[in-house]
């Protein structure tokens, strides 16, 4: 993955490059080996392809400088990349790249996993390649197959691709959003970029006001990405889709791909079938994504996610696995002891490394870190998380294979899942089938199963405006609650669906995977590394949504289908280990020693959605009886003093000072 940029301009024209210019430097975390500028003035058709401070030098001895050659060029449409060299490492995959008749551009951010499949398909049909890159099997699959081509593609990316034929300008994502892309309207100029700060850097913070809806979804929920994001004005471009930008800038888009809407009923698909099926398209899902010329990396938990990857891996490819593993103090949370059971079975494939993270020093890297997330997040253990991939990073690897998915994939969290497939299970009149569940669960006793899911079939009664008005009372009596100003134009919002499938469906979109996948991304390529997540092939989440329920739940097992598909590759300790660890975090520990450099960061602040003094009135109370909303507290000031101020971080050590 890498990072792009630019602007489209229908009438008239721009003739300086300090906008482009600014955009990609803001990017320059995602891109640290190449970049490259193309200014397009599509009346005339006149182009200029230029290099930057940041280009590769061999690129560089090649191309006129952007400093001194872009200023005075009038166009109206601009490409910005910055490179991550990950497939074809030679000068020959530079981007913005054209195609040979110089008549389609792309700028181009993520992988195409298929490419090798997809390059034999079109050199069978013709076309001759200049280059072993997955950026030019793009541009000969669009001159084939026009917009039909991204139903072809296998992997994340974000597309900008100039049509010189129609004087056209695409933008196109990835059926999951693993690639992030944003856009925004200022002045009569379209912009998209990779990041947010990149649309901000061009034109400014003032240019787009806070998005309130958002700010109040967050502190009271935790909800993000649902809608939007934190700026009004810049939004996420929907994944699965494609759309040629208008003369009036707006977007014509379609859908080329969406979730199964039904699942097959458990006499549809022996669940043999459904295990070895599994298996086949997982392991396949791997083996393109081992796909690269740089040294891979395996994040191996001791979870079943990961081990499974793992040992599929280790199995079915003819090569050595490089793993990494975390080891913690806290025994409750440290699975070390079940990756190094993993690792006993495969010594020969696996090289085992163990890091051991130290003191986390958030508030030390807070400027740097905030500036990279951009928006608020869930937890500080992001940081953490990060920081233990910088360690792999440093070790050489610059991809890293990774089970994120599998618990949206294949109902993996009990606490979003148990209850609606119980519910699914009575209203399809399985009496034995909801019995067994409720006395095999690992996670709920049988009584407050049964408690919970009556619970449900009156929440599911009970019309909606009554379940909001039953929120806003809570939310009135909620400790800390004086430390928030609410913005007044904020509307409540209904939950997720509850109906199982649909519930799933929720969780794969914007309830978890959309904020998932933009937050991990940031944290990524703040290193950068690139994440590489074999669940969220496409074969393997439409295969997943095809399966009965029960076969994702069974006998009290979450992800039953996945222990059945690699249960005789697991150590049994893995396959059949009820408990589910989590990321440690001592969040209450960690806000009690923050908070003087709360404090700190809390003086002078201009937010007017956080009172500072009630805040720290009530911060004792509320790391006891709401550390996650006192979190969302600190972290919605830390990102108003940051972005929106322009101000820096005030670390620990100065704050135990007083400076």
């Amino acid at each position: 993955m890498c990072g792009i940029a630019g602007y489209y301009k229908r009438y008239g024209s721009i003739r300086d490059a300090d906008h482009l210019i600014r955009m990609s430097y803001s990017i320059r975390h995602r891109g640290p080996d190449d970049e490259g500028f193309v200014f397009i003035n599509d009346k005339t058709g006149h182009v200029l392809n230029c290099s930057g401070g940041g280009s590769d030098r061999r690129i560089a001895d090649r191309l006129p400088s952007s400093r001194e050659h872009a200023d005075g060029f009038p166009h109206n449409l601009a490409f910005a990349h910055r490179r991550y060299s990950i497939i074809d490492l030679s000068p020959d995959g530079h981007q913005p790249m054209w195609n040979a008749e110089e008549d389609l551009c792309v700028s181009f951010n993520g992988e195409i996993y298929n490419y090798v499949e997809l390059r034999l398909e079109l050199e069978k049909a013709g076309c001759r390649f200049r280059t072993q890159s997955d950026t030019e099997v793009i541009l000969h699959a669009y001159r084939l197959w026009g917009t039909d081509a991204f139903a072809r593609f296998n992997g994340p990316w974000a597309i900008a691709l100039f049509d010189k034929r129609n004087k056209g300008l695409l933008l196109s994502r990835d059926r999951i959003g693993k690639a992030p892309l944003y856009y925004a309207q200022k002045n009569g100029i379209f912009y998209w970029a990779s990041e947010i700060k990149s649309i901000i850097a061009a034109c400014g913070a003032q240019g787009f006001p806070v998005r309130e809806q958002a700010i109040d979804d967050y502190v009271l929920h935790g909800w993000r990405d649902l809608d939007g994001t934190f700026w009004s004005g810049i939004e996420d471009f929907p994944s699965a889709s494609f759309a040629l930008i208008k003369p009036d800038l707006s977007l014509d888009r379609r859908n080329y791909w969406a979730l199964p809407d039904r699942r097959l009923a458990a006499g549809d698909i022996s669940t043999s079938a459904a295990a070895a099926q599994l298996n086949s398209v997982l392991t396949d899902a791997i083996r393109i994504r081992m796909r690269c010329d740089v040294p891979v990396a395996f994040e191996l938990s001791g979870g079943m996610d990961s081990s499974s990857l793992v040992a599929l891996a280790a199995t079915a490819l003819d090569r050595q696995l490089s793993t990494y593993t975390v080891k913690f103090e806290e025994k409750d949370s440290d699975e070390e002891p079940f990756a190094r059971a993993l690792f006993g079975l495969y010594k020969e494939r696996i090289k085992y490394h163990v890091i051991e993270p130290g003191q986390d020093d958030f508030w030390e890297d807070a400027d740097r870190f905030i500036g990279v997330e951009e928006e608020p997040f869930h937890a500080p253990n992001l940081h953490t998380e990060q920081k233990l991939l910088k360690a792999i990073r440093e070790d050489g690897a610059k991809v890293m294979i990774s089970g994120a998915g599998g618990d949206e994939l294949l109902a993996g969290y009990p606490s979003e899942y148990f209850m609606p497939f119980l519910a699914y299970l009575a209203s399809k009149g399985k009496m034995a089938a909801l019995i067994r569940e409720i006395f095999g669960s690992s996670q709920y006793s049988p009584k407050a199963s049964a408690s919970a899911l009556l619970k449900r079939a009156l929440r599911r009664a009970v019309p909606n405006g009554y379940l909001l008005s039953r929120r806003q009372k809570g939310i009135s009596r909620m400790a800390g609650r004086s430390a928030y100003r609410r913005p007044p134009q904020t509307s409540p919002r209904l939950d997720k669906a509850m109906d199982f499938h649909h519930v799933m469906k929720d969780n794969m979109t914007v309830w978890m995977m959309n904020y998932w996948l933009r937050s991990g991304n940031k944290a990524l390529f703040g290193i950068p590394i690139e994440p590489r997540t074999p669940f969220l092939d496409y074969r393997v989440v439409e295969f997943a949504f095809s399966l009965p329920p029960e076969y994702l739940i069974r006998n009290g097992w979450h992800k039953w289908v996945l222990r059945e598909a690699t249960r005789q590759i697991l150590p049994p300790e893995i396959v059949w280990r009820r408990k589910k660890m989590g990321f440690p975090f001592p969040l209450k520990k960690w806000l009690m020693y923050s908070k003087e450099t709360v404090a700190a960061n809390m003086k002078g602040l201009d937010c007017p959605y956080v009172i500072g003094r009630a805040l720290m009135t009530s911060y004792d109370e509320l790391v006891q009886k709401n550390p996650a909303f006192l979190w969302r507290m600190i972290c919605l000031a830390l990102w108003w003093r940051k972005i929106v101020e322009n101000r820096k971080i005030v670390p620990q050590q100065l704050a135990l000072i007083g400076a």
